[in-house]
């Protein structure tokens, strides 16, 4: 590094000191300096909201950015799950050390929601402004696919148009049915991790069983010797 940028030891050691400082690399005994990994940020694909509470849970600051908030008739998928093409169309950068996380278009029913602000949502969460109304978010479905950017996404994330993003959408109802949010997101970062908690589904009607069948056959010999009598013939 010295011949190659033609400076000093002691400049190579500051420039390294201080690369190590702001996280970029990781200096090690016996090792020497080596790029640190990227960390992970993982987020739950099947809790609605709670993005902050997420990301600062792992130690990070997420800072939120309006750039856009109008007026505008809900696409068709949108109007779909609000029931409604009056909406609000809002749009969100969301920021970790200064690096878009996601950008995220929403619609809002404006029938539910009549007056709205970025004044009323800087710096704040969507849903806890929500709960401020009486409303109360509960959940719904959601979808995650690999999309690619088109200009404003890529304009929005810094990134080239076409370049691969995870877009994660859905609709958010509260605890009667009401659609509340219709939102597209979409993830540029390669170490966004997301979180999916599985169940097994409900054994088919007829599948198996073979296992239930032989305890129950045990079972029967067991009681027949305890009785003194011939097991019966299963």
């Amino acid at each position: 590094m010295q011949a190659r940028y033609g400076v000093s030891r002691s400049v190579v050691r500051q420039a390294l000191g201080d690369l190590a400082d702001l996280g970029l690399i990781v200096r090690q005994r016996g090792r020497g300096s080596v790029v640190a990994p990227r960390p992970e940020h993982r987020r739950r694909a099947d809790q609605a909201g709670g993005l902050r509470q997420q990301v600062e849970a792992s130690g990070h600051h997420l800072r939120t950015e309006i750039v856009g908030l109008a007026v505008d008739e809900a696409p068709s998928a949108a109007a779909a799950a609000l029931g409604v093409t009056d909406t609000w169309r809002l749009e969100r950068i969301r920021r970790v050390e200064e690096e878009p996380l996601v950008f995220m278009r929403t619609w809002l029913p404006r029938e539910l929601f009549p007056h709205l602000s970025a004044e009323d949502l800087d710096g704040g969460s969507l849903h806890d402004w929500m709960r401020a109304r009486g409303v109360e978010p509960q959940g719904g479905p959601r979808q995650l696919q690999a999309v690619p950017a088109d200009e404003a996404v890529a304009t929005h994330l810094d990134l080239g148009v076409g370049v691969p993003v995870l877009l994660l959408q859905g609709v958010t109802r509260d605890q009667y049915g009401r659609g509340l949010e219709w939102f597209t997101a979409w993830h540029p970062r390669p170490d966004t991790v997301f979180d999916v908690d599985a169940h097994v589904g409900p054994r088919p009607p007829g599948a198996g069983g073979g296992e239930e069948l032989g305890r129950v056959r045990e079972l029967v010999q067991e009681l027949a010797q305890l009785l003194g009598t011939r097991s019966p013939q299963a």
